[in-house]
């Protein structure tokens, strides 16, 4: 009887290799099998400036102890011969979207995961299928012979064993490593905590709180005191991992579920510490993130604000439930200066964050005596027009011309960073 094998593939050093690869003075000597051909490059903000954090390291990089979200400068001091290249990111989603395609011609089911990440799965034993370690080498062969990006893929009996065996093939020779189902629970027992996936600081408590060192350790555990730690949901969702079970699906069609809720962040070029330039980037946000809820025919009543103080260290995120939807960024403005005022303690800000949730069709709106809606809606409608037609920057607002803004600069980047 056949089962069905879930994988995870995970291109290394994503953004790295792919500039090592379209340079010919270091794509000649590179092989496949010896990461050590590539040489010491890292990804970063602006090599000239010396500023920007690691976006991406090559393994030679990282072995001179170059590490991502390292400031530039601090790598720089460790690795004074790092070769330091500007970000593409243009090219990397285009090559992102063709390394999709690639998964999808050759595993039936395939769920795209993040830009240098994808879930897929297969029924095995099966005609096309008789052996999953070759199935995998096929793609991770074919990746490496169409665009010199080394990959390693982790197999297993659902996606969440998928992305914990994918960890776990790091180490392991040739990058590929695939636990059947009938030992897979076994090897996940042997594994720390720390190794499972997805859990971020709760593994401290399991460790502190419960004395678990192993992953077998929380498998032992009673459901019940899980869920009074972590709550329902959380201690139901460890108990499943801890024992190897995940009944998510693979989903191709995954990108096109609905929102439940909208964001932008940026990344500032220096720290802020004046509150009114603060406050110029979190209107341009809110404008950005505002229009995206129109596209999608939403408005949301609970509004978020995050700041991320120097050296990308500390910070707050906090929100408010409002009393009304809205997708209208006047409206909210003052909402998230009021979030400001009362969570910022005057640190540098390096960063900021707006987003929108609880949303809720469009046409459901509260009327109001005191507020010109339908006027406003089409305000807002044919501003967007404007926007769509002739660009962000062909209507923008006064406060958009003050130094703190942030705008044309985001305009000629792509995910935040030059395209």
């Amino acid at each position: 009887m056949s089962q069905w094998v879930y994988g995870l593939v995970d291109m290394q050093s994503f953004y790295a290799s792919i500039e090592v690869a379209s340079r010919p003075e270091y794509a000649l000597n590179r092989r496949e099998e010896d990461d050590r051909t590539d040489p010491p490059l890292v990804v970063s903000g602006d090599p000239a400036r010396r500023s920007g954090v690691i976006l991406a390291a090559t393994p030679e990089a990282k072995r001179l102890g170059v590490q991502n979200a390292m400031r530039l400068g601090e790598a720089l001091q460790l690795a004074p011969h790092l070769i330091v290249v500007r970000p593409h990111m243009r090219l990397y989603l285009e090559v992102s979207v063709r390394i999709q395609r690639v998964i999808q011609s050759i595993f039936p089911l395939v769920e795209p995961f993040s830009v240098d990440e994808a879930f897929f799965a297969f029924p095995y034993p099966s005609a096309l299928f008789p052996d999953p370690i070759a199935a995998a080498r096929r793609l991770k062969e074919t990746l490496w012979d169409v665009f010199r990006v080394r990959c390693r893929i982790g197999m297993g009996p659902n996606k969440w064993m998928a992305k914990v065996i994918n960890n776990q093939a790091k180490q392991h020779p040739g990058g590929i490593l695939w636990w059947p189902q009938e030992e897979a629970r076994a090897q996940l027992h042997r594994l720390p905590v720390e190794a499972m996936w997805g859990l971020r600081k709760r593994a401290e408590v399991l460790k502190n709180e419960f004395h678990c060192q192993t992953i077998g350790d929380v498998a032992a555990l009673p459901v019940h005191p899980l869920r009074h730690r972590f709550g329902p949901a959380w201690g139901t969702i460890l108990h499943r991992w801890a024992n190897g079970e995940d009944g998510s699906p693979v989903d191709a069609r995954s990108f096109d579920v609905p929102h439940k809720g909208y964001s932008n962040r940026t990344t500032l070029p220096r720290d802020f510490f004046d509150r009114e330039e603060i406050a110029v980037v979190i209107l341009e946000l809110l404008d950005e993130v505002c229009y995206r809820v129109r596209r999608a025919n939403q408005q949301g009543r609970r509004l978020s604000l995050s700041l991320t103080y120097e050296r990308l260290q500390g910070g707050f995120l906090k929100t408010k439930t409002l009393s009304f939807y809205s997708n209208d960024p006047d409206e909210l403005y003052p909402q998230a200066l009021a979030l400001l005022d009362r969570w910022w303690e005057g640190c540098g800000v390096r960063a900021v964050s707006v987003g929108l949730d609880r949303l809720a069709p469009a046409q459901t709106q509260q009327l109001s005596l005191f507020r010109h809606t339908e006027q406003r809606r089409r305000l807002l409608a044919t501003t967007d027009t404007i926007h769509e037609r002739y660009g962000e920057t062909s209507l923008m607002r006064a406060s958009s011309l003050l130094p703190g803004s942030q705008l044309r600069d985001r305009t000629l980047r792509i995910g935040g960073h030059s395209a």
